[in-house]
């Protein structure tokens, strides 16, 4: 079996998962979830200019994933300055535009846990590394 590359940006992913972990919330990277995050990465990453990035949180259980997946790129297309807050299809929903990226980093990186995290740590957390 051939092992693909690693990006920079899917390593950058992987140090935010860490520092996540070490300030003690614990992530969901059930089948359902990585699926979720794929699709809503691969089909709003695109229309971000090179120096911003988008983060956001999503709540679990995902009970309706292609229709959450959907309205939360919609969601994410027409994001504005002062972020996001809002419920979709029962899930919680976060987001944040962050500026001064590098052209390395993830143009949007997602996060699902459960209802009781803090998911405004989790975006400063994102957006602190999204911007080193």
């Amino acid at each position: 079996m051939e092992m693909k590359p690693i990006s920079k940006a899917e390593m950058t992913e992987a140090k935010i998962a860490e520092r996540i972990a070490a300030a003690g919330i614990r992530l969901r990277f059930d089948k359902v979830a990585v699926r979720l995050l794929d699709g809503v990465k691969a089909g709003v990453g695109q229309i971000l200019p090179i120096d911003q990035s988008i983060a956001f949180t999503v709540t679990a259980p995902i009970k309706l994933p292609a229709k959450t997946s959907a309205a939360l790129q919609e969601c994410l297309r027409q994001l504005r300055a002062e972020g996001l807050s809002a419920a979709i299809n029962g899930n919680e929903i976060r987001a944040r535009i962050v500026k001064n990226t590098s052209k390395h980093m993830p143009r949007v990186i997602g996060f699902v846990h459960n209802p009781d995290i803090n998911a405004d740590l989790l975006l400063t957390i994102a957006a602190r590394s999204l911007r080193e």
